[in-house]
């Protein structure tokens, strides 16, 4: 993570990169910046830099990776790991990174292929046998008692995805939802929130298809 700390500091570029955590490499201010030059080292090896610069696409990728139009940031936990997954479309591109160990790996695509990418790094699970729920909050004894039917089975992961699109210059939040996998199949909760205080929450049995075109609607309506 170091190269990549490296690389966005002297590109210039903001230390956007969320959910990953990426500290300044060293203790100190002299082994800070020998680690630093040793990463760079390291690029320029690779053909990933120059002496004083990144290699184009590597500064494009990077570019669109901090400073994106669409962020998608998936958080999630399986048996005893955690999965993160951040997505960006930014400057004409599609970027997706994943943490894999102590190192953060990235692919660049097509902006239109991005969310069918992202979506598709989610492993294949059919819908749960059961029919959609929609109620608001929070909701009636026989609401929850439906509800609670979806999280019968034994859990094998859940998580979170959430999506931000840039509108008049900032980026801003515009939803998040989960999902879960069982031994059942998998469901996603959506939840909006409504006047009064009040939040609508649906229980969508979905194989990840629900998870893709809520992704395309809402980059697009933002």
């Amino acid at each position: 993570m170091t190269e990549v700390d490296t690389a966005v500091r002297r590109t210039g570029l903001p230390a956007n990169w969320h959910p990953f955590e990426i500290r300044s490499a060293g203790r100190t201010l002299a082994e800070h910046d020998r680690l630093a030059a040793a990463a760079w080292d390291s690029m320029r090896a690779r053909g990933l830099a120059g002496p004083d610069k990144l290699d184009i696409e590597v500064e494009q990728t990077l570019r669109a990776w901090t400073q994106p139009d669409v962020l998608i940031m998936v958080r999630a936990a399986e048996d005893t790991r955690q999965v993160f997954y951040r997505a960006t479309i930014g400057h004409g591109l599609g970027v997706f990174s994943e943490l894999s160990g102590e190192e953060i790996l990235f692919a660049q695509t097509r902006p239109d292929r991005l969310v069918d990418l992202l979506v598709g790094m989610l492993p294949a699970y059919p819908p749960v046998p059961l029919a959609e729920l929609t109620f608001t909050t929070p909701g009636s004894t026989r609401e929850a008692a439906l509800a609670a039917e979806f999280s019968a089975w034994p859990l094998h992961r859940y998580g979170t995805v959430e999506l931000s699109v840039r509108t008049s210059g900032t980026l801003k939040p515009a939803g998040t939802v989960t999902f879960v996998d069982n031994d059942g199949g998998r469901f996603l909760m959506f939840s909006e929130a409504l006047p009064g205080n009040e939040t609508r929450v649906t229980f969508t049995p979905s194989d990840g298809s629900h998870l893709r075109a809520w992704l395309h609607e809402r980059g697009r309506n933002h």
